[in-house]
């Protein structure tokens, strides 16, 4: 057991004493007196009649000496310990490594200031009261872990670094931070070892992969929580976004569905306000009721004014912790719906061929009045055509594909493009049947044909729901009943195949099924698209019927080959066939030219969120290597899409992991803990009690002490 002092200055207090001792030593110099033998009688007399009570001077000096003493210990700040000075403020040499958590969850606002910057100071105090001898390193907790400062004994070192500094939009990584930590004490020549980390405690940080520990020396570790002060917690958090667009008659939509999560275990959230933001201003706005521990979608939806990319965020309401009340976006329409439309049966005569009909459906008189662009191309031409160039592929009656092609029509269709299949006599069922298989949710099961005087196949045809169809009503449904089919094919579901019907033949057949795979939507129409097979293609329903589709199924595939991305994930991207630079404009405003090796792009610094621009330069001027930050944007430089960064939402999870927890993770290691930073937590003591109250209670004790003997007296 020992007594510490965190201010020993105030002990010079304690010379103080010796001012009533040398007043007491001067009162006793008395001058000589002549007794008159009245006087002296008079003087026996009162002493008969009043009892006098003359206190000890002796002891009314030690009261206050003692009251001297106990102001100066009190303003020492004393803390009585337990555990011996040596482990309380050790004066001999030691190596201290500092973990300091700098995730975004550090970010949490308590009492006007968030557990980072708490920790911060916490670490600057510590370091200043190290001995000179004692060196120290910082480490960040957050991933992946690096060392901020290597060892130094100059506190000054580890202000300039993190004075101003701020939590990143990273996830923790204690594991890692802790391996790293290890490593630095592993090269350190002083005896004394520990490890500070600095942290909320989210259990979401501490992640048991990352604890590589095994054949390491054990070192103390002290674990100092900051989260104790809490003031309204983080209560939600955008978990999730996604846009879509929706062809209407005349116009088009663009419609944002938003995730929100629920982060509390117990607590509803009630009318939890969500906003949308495109490009700078606010769109629209509303509210959600969300369960606890639950999430709740909402939807927006905004008519498109201009052909702009569409830069935006979903935020709700602000609570303690910023950085996940907000979710970003991008999204690239284009007005004009490129459509790859593939004849598999050309003909020599322009009406016989399989898209006559089809082309002018899609762009009447070659004037652009349905914003459909169709490209007409025969199965010899596809390996030739890039696929990404266009929002539709349309398969016209077309016999097979050249070998492995049914995977690239996979990848376009996983990647948001839409694939509209029309059959025909040149269809090998076969290959139908067993190499589109993942792309096409239903088998061709037989080709039905109507005799010569047979009634003819007819549409089943009643109000629908369904987007495409819900239009078509009255004298349109009437005119659809009409068509005459004379050929198709029946369909049988695959396996554990999901899939819609939105248009039946009277003998419940299905006439059309839709179906999602990946981003991308897969519509078959069991018929054929030209006159063989049915008299739908000279019909005036067939061009606002196949527009629709069209339009329907078009997704903005530009925008969707870029993914959305988590902070710290790479960004890569296969080079510009034209063999292009590719440059990068950070959310920051940094333009980066990243590294390329191989034909390949890749990017690594995702660490802001945000929407990253993507432009490329006019030709490849610069070699192939590093990444570099340049001042501006190469002169011939056009816009290329873009792609977003957002936070990984797990690290809003404020469940906290448990000393058992911790200890399982770090077996047989001295780990102690402590709640909020005092100076004592230096050298890792819990059992450290401060004492200053005790002192000026006593001094207060002394003061009334003296003033009742005097007032006695």
């Amino acid at each position: 057991m020992s007594i510490n002092f965190l201010s020993p200055l105030y002990l010079f207090g304690l010379l103080g004493m010796t001012v009533p001792i040398m007043v007491h030593l001067l009162t006793r110099r008395q001058q000589k007196h002549l007794r008159f033998s009245a006087v002296h009688l008079l003087l026996q007399s009162q002493k008969r009649s009043i009892k006098r009570s003359t206190p000890n001077r002796r002891f009314l000096l030690f009261i206050r000496c003692l009251g001297i003493a106990l102001l100066s210990l009190a303003l020492a700040n004393p803390i009585l310990s337990f555990s011996g000075p040596t482990d309380f403020l050790s004066n001999s040499p030691s190596a201290n490594v500092f973990i300091l958590d700098d995730s975004y969850s550090m970010g949490t606002q308590a009492d006007q200031k968030s557990y980072y910057t708490r920790a911060v100071s916490a670490l600057l105090d510590m370091s200043q009261s190290l001995s000179s001898e004692s060196v120290y390193s910082v480490v960040l907790g957050s991933g992946p872990a690096r060392v901020l400062q290597d060892w130094t004994a100059d506190p000054s070192k580890a202000e300039k670094l993190l004075k101003l500094s701020q939590p990143t939009s990273r996830t923790t990584e204690i594991g890692q931070a802790v391996s790293e930590a290890f490593r630095l004490l592993e090269s350190a020549s002083q005896k004394e070892k520990r490890v500070y980390i600095l942290t909320d405690r989210d259990k979401n940080g501490w992640n048991e992969e990352s604890f590589s520990l095994t054949g390491r020396t054990r070192y103390p570790i002290n674990i100092i929580d900051f989260s104790g002060i809490r003031q309204g917690g983080n209560r939600a958090a955008v978990e999730h976004t996604e846009v879509r667009q929706e062809f209407l008659s005349n116009s088009r939509v663009i419609r944002v569905r938003t995730k929100v999560l629920n982060l509390s275990q117990t607590k509803p959230i009630s009318k939890l306000k969500v906003s949308l933001w495109v490009n700078g201003k606010k769109q629209t706005g509303g509210t959600l009721d969300i369960p606890a521990e639950s999430s709740a979608e909402k939807e927006f939806s905004f008519p498109l004014q201009e052909n702009v990319a569409l830069n935006g965020e979903v935020r709700i309401e602000d609570d303690s912790l910023l950085k996940d009340n907000v979710r970003f976006f991008n999204y690239q329409p284009d007005r004009t719906i490129k459509t790859l439309v593939v004849d598999g049966d050309p003909k020599t005569i322009e009406h016989q061929s399989e898209t006559f009909y089809l082309e002018r459906a899609l762009n009447p008189f070659s004037v652009s009045l349905s914003n459909i662009e169709p490209t007409v191309s025969t199965l010899a031409e596809l390996s030739t055509r890039d696929l990404y160039d266009y929002s539709v592929i349309m398969l016209c009656n077309v016999r097979d594909l050249p070998f492995g092609y049914e995977q690239e029509l996979e990848n376009f269709v996983m990647r948001g493009g839409a694939l509209f299949i029309t059959l025909g006599d040149q269809v090998d069922a076969k290959f139908y049947n067993e190499k589109m298989g993942s792309i096409i949710p239903v088998r061709l099961q037989a080709m039905h044909q109507v005799t010569r005087d047979g009634e003819p196949f007819r549409l089943l045809i009643n109000p629908s729901k369904h987007p495409v169809l819900k239009v078509l009503k009255g004298q349109t449904l009437e005119e659809m009943k009409s068509i005459r089919f004379h050929s198709l094919y029946s369909v049988e579901p695959r396996e554990d195949s999901k899939f819609t019907i939105p248009m039946l033949f009277e003998n419940k057949f299905p006439a059309l099924t839709e179906s999602t795979t990946g981003k991308g939507k897969v519509i078959l129409f069991v018929s054929s698209i030209d006159r063989d097979w049915n008299n739908f293609s000279i019909q005036p329903t067939f061009l606002p019927w196949i527009q629709r589709w069209v339009k329907y199924s078009a997704r903005g595939l530009d925008s969707l080959m870029l993914k959305e991305l988590l902070v710290g994930e790479p960004f890569n991207l296969e080079e510009h066939p034209e063999n292009r630079d590719t440059y990068i404009i950070s959310p920051g405003g940094k333009v980066i030219h990243p590294s390329s090796k191989e034909g390949k792009v890749s990017f690594d610094n995702t660490y802001r969120p945000g929407i990253y621009q993507l432009h490329r330069g006019d030709s490849k001027t610069s070699p192939a290597g590093e990444t570099a930050t340049l001042l501006q944007l190469p002169s011939g430089t056009e816009p290329a899409g873009s792609f977003t960064v957002n936070i990984d939402t797990t690290e809003s999870s404020s469940i906290k992991i448990s000393n058992e927890e911790i200890e399982n993770l770090l077996p047989g290691m001295n780990v102690t803990y402590s709640e909020g930073y005092q100076k004592r937590d230096l050298n890792g003591s819990e059992e450290g009690s401060p004492m200053s109250t005790l002192f000026m209670l006593l001094v207060g004790s002394m003061l009334l002490f003296e003033g009742w003997l005097v007032r006695k007296e």
